[in-house]
Order: C-alpha cells, then structure tokens, then sequence
C-alpha cells in the first residue's frame, strides 16, 4: 500500500498546492491501516463521513 506521502503528491498534481498541505488529511484517512492492514481500512473513513470528520 502506498504511504500517505505518495497520496499526497498525487493531491498535489490534481489540485496544486504543496505536499504539506495534504499530508495531514491523508495521514488521517490511512490511520485505519493500523486496524486493517489491507484495502479494507478504506472502509473506516474514504467516504463522506471520514470527511466530515477531518473537518471538523
């Protein structure tokens, strides 16, 4: 799986700004992968609510 680093470039080449400024949020979403060390942590917190989460 890639490192929260590598999504955020890719953050970075669709929405401009610096990797710093995505860093953060990605960290957030992939924290799951502590639980579940494969695609399924995707199910924790990429979707809507995980969002609603990292704003508030």
């Amino acid at each position: 799986m890639a490192h929260p680093y590598h999504h955020a470039l890719s953050s970075v080449k669709k929405w401009g700004g610096t990797v710093d400024d995505y860093l953060g949020c990605h960290e957030f979403f992939d924290a799951s992968k502590v639980i579940l060390a494969d695609f399924r942590h995707r199910a924790l917190r990429h979707h809507a609510e995980g969002i609603f989460l990292l704003v508030t």
